[in-house]
């Protein structure tokens, strides 16, 4: 499942806000150093001559700040636009590498400044770490917030049909992953237990996790929908627990989740979303059915790349599904004391079986 970014999604319109402030007072600054470097120097800002009062003047040092502004200021206005998570980190942390000694020298540098003019002078500096201080911040919580947190779980090995390798293993690299799903999800999640019989495998498959999450060029809603309906068809209970418990991070709230096993016929979903869970439909039976029309109709939405990267999620959900199933994984509790989309496939099966 993809890792959540509720933070962004969350905040969207003051992280544009805040990373679009910074960059572009960032870009103006740097034109200006860099075009007009004497100018700079002795108006900055409007006028007023902060920058003069700490002299003495250097050309080349002018142009060099402004150019180091200029850089600083593409990648926050990148961030901006596209509010990738791992971009706005580094972003505001980039920036922060700049603002925090930059304000510490200011602050300690108010007296040849009228009263106005130092109190402008503070509070404009300030800002500067506070900013992107606070993006960072709300990056992290929400972070941990978004994390499932298993309820009272039974142990990993309760119901698989092989035992998953213990935690006091000392094989360091089964040891190191299983540091990972601690710190990410509060606990070592089942699959990976068993993963950890095989290390070649266990670094292979991380490895094609790795990839599918940092891929962005799709919305991590419509993947996340799609992930989820996959996990449905294919029946496997333990994708769709921890699945809906992360579901808040990917901007798939309750209602999206209640609504997903009738979204032929209601109209909560878009239409590209409909699309898209018809799509993770037909890949995800057996055999597969995906009709023409209906791909020649998603190219309407998405490009080559989109494609391949949807296409990669929900088999890649496929493959999760029928290896934990296959071994007996059901539900960890991640998704305990709030709804959990049901399967189908395993209630289908276990119906005939009857």
């Amino acid at each position: 499942m993809p890792d959540p970014d509720r933070a962004v999604v969350r905040h969207r319109l003051a992280f544009r806000a805040a990373l679009g402030v910074l960059g572009a007072v960032q870009a103006i600054n740097g034109l200006w150093a860099v075009l007009v470097p004497r100018s700079f120097y002795g108006e900055f800002p409007f006028g007023r001559g902060w920058v003069e009062v700490l002299p003495a003047y250097n050309e080349h040092l002018m142009r060099d700040v402004g150019g180091l502004f200029l850089a600083t200021g593409l990648v926050l206005l990148a961030a901006a636009w596209t509010l990738q998570r791992r971009l706005v980190i580094l972003a505001a942390a980039s920036y922060l590498l700049f603002a925090i000694p930059h304000a510490i020298y200011h602050l300690l540098n108010l007296e040849p400044y009228a009263t106005g003019d130092a109190i402008a002078n503070a509070l404009a500096i300030v800002a500067t770490v506070v900013l992107p201080a606070w993006l960072l911040f709300e990056l992290a919580r929400e972070r941990r917030a978004a994390a499932p947190k298993p309820h009272g779980a039974a142990p990993a090995d309760g119901n698989a049909r092989v035992a998953g390798v213990p935690e006091s293993t000392r094989d360091p690299l089964v040891r190191v992953a299983y540091r990972q799903s601690r710190r990410r999800y509060g606990a070592v999640i089942d699959p990976l237990r068993l993963f950890a019989h095989h290390r070649q495998l266990l670094v292979g498959y991380g490895a094609l996790e790795m990839a599918s999450e940092r891929a962005g060029r799709v919305d991590a809603r419509l993947k996340h929908l799609a992930e989820m309906r996959a996990g449905m068809i294919c029946g496997c209970e333990w994708c769709l627990d921890f699945g809906s418990a992360i579901s808040p991070g990917a901007g798939v709230s309750e209602d999206d989740l209640r609504a997903l096993p009738t979204y032929e016929t209601n109209d909560h979903f878009g239409e590209l979303e409909k699309l898209v869970l018809d799509y993770a439909t037909g890949i995800s039976r057996s055999p597969v059915d995906v009709p023409a029309e209906l791909f020649d109709r998603l190219r309407e939405h998405l490009d080559e790349a989109q494609l391949v990267e949807l296409t990669s999620i929900i088999a890649l959900e496929n493959y999760r599904a029928r290896f934990n199933w296959a071994f007996g994984i059901d539900g960890q509790g991640f998704s305990e004391g709030s709804f959990c989309v049901p399967p189908e496939a395993r209630r289908e099966v276990l119906a005939a079986r009857s």
